[in-house]
């Protein structure tokens, strides 16, 4: 794959996440819609790389990062070639990376 095309699919799934994140929680539905079209286009990107969906190649393996493993698996596909993802509204890919732990954080304050 070209890697200007390569670049315009995760600037795209990077796109979908800003969405997930400026549709919870008041329209989940809109939410779902992106998370599934982020994830479609993870798996084409995962399946060009190494043959498999779930972030399972050898040279980019995902690191637990963010606590959401689809985002982690994103992140897992930037840094195998170094990929420059633009900002998207006000998230840079690090802010989103912390955007999913602080509310993975905030679930567990609740576990009493």
């Amino acid at each position: 794959m070209k890697n200007n095309k390569r670049t315009i699919m995760l600037q795209n799934i990077f796109s979908h996440f800003q969405q997930v994140t400026q549709w919870m929680p008041n329209e989940m539905g809109f939410a779902n819609d992106h998370i599934i079209k982020a994830e479609a286009l993870i798996e084409y990107l995962e399946v060009e790389d190494c043959g498999s969906v779930g972030g399972y190649d050898s040279h980019s393996p995902v690191k637990i990062e963010s606590g959401f493993k689809l985002y982690d698996r994103f992140l897992a596909l930037v840094r195998k070639e170094n990929t420059k993802i633009k900002k998207e509204c006000y998230f840079t890919i690090d802010d989103m990376k912390k955007y999913f732990k602080i509310l993975k954080e905030l679930r567990e304050t609740f576990n009493n």
